[in-house]
């Protein structure tokens, strides 16, 4: 919804939920806000198709109130990131990273990926694609800073969160 009224009104409201260091801390709700907004039709889909392929599954595991708190303290970790370095954003890819890194890290040696590869090599890659392009300054309009940032919350939140899994329907 927010993604449609962004592409088709005033610009203004995508600049009023997106996160900038140069505004705060008049505009303190857009550590989260940013989270929601996006621009691209391509950045909004990869989202989105995240969200639904593996949102799911994790939110089976952990049940609608920590699922809401995963995905808050992961566009959170990604909004304090953007305050620590100091740049601006928008996406939930932070809280897509976060979710991507608790499901495949919750099940490291199924094999769900391409070429039955253990799932374990899924954050392995996103974590070493993400550090060997901020180290050569690949995909300059990417925030690799608030995917690591996601990823690392939603790391965390599996351990926290691990003794308290539902289960699973076989």
């Amino acid at each position: 919804m927010i993604f449609l009224v962004a592409r088709l009104s005033d610009p203004e409201h995508i600049r009023f939920l997106a996160l900038n260091n140069d505004e705060l801390p008049e505009r303190w709700y857009t550590i989260l806000t940013h989270g929601l907004v996006h621009v691209e039709p391509y950045h909004f889909l990869l989202n989105t198709a995240v969200l639904l392929l593996v949102g799911p599954w994790v939110e089976q595991l952990l049940g609608k109130n920590r699922y809401f708190i995963l995905i808050v303290l992961c566009i959170l970790a990604g909004g304090l990131s953007i305050v620590l370095w100091r740049e601006a954003g928008i996406g939930f890819s932070g809280a897509g990273f976060g979710l991507l890194f608790y499901y495949y890290l919750a099940f490291p040696k199924d094999k769900e990926l391409f070429f039955q590869l253990p799932n374990v090599v899924l954050p392995i890659i996103l974590f070493g694609v993400s550090v060997i392009a901020i180290v050569f300054g690949l995909f300059g309009s990417v925030g690799h800073i608030p995917h690591l940032a996601g990823g690392i919350a939603g790391t965390i939140c599996l351990f926290l969160f691990r003794s308290k899994h539902d289960d699973l329907p076989a």
